[in-house]
């Protein structure tokens, strides 16, 4: 996932290579999704599970309220 400082704290300094071989776009999404209340990052995850399936393997049940 994208916050890996709270579920991975002791790799954080070891992903240093991953986190330069990103753009700047990349960088910038994960500083304001980690900037996110856990109750906004619950909403964005769902939206991103959402808005990642694939309408042709999915037959439309699978969308909790939207």
């Amino acid at each position: 996932m994208l916050d890996r400082i709270k579920v991975e704290p002791a790799r954080v300094g070891s992903s240093e290579c991953e986190w330069l071989g990103m753009s700047g776009v990349e960088r910038r999404l994960i500083s304001l999704y980690r900037q996110l209340s856990e109750q906004e990052q619950k909403q964005l995850r769902r939206l991103f599970e959402v808005l990642a399936t694939n309408p042709e393997e999915s037959d439309g049940s699978e969308l909790p309220g939207l």
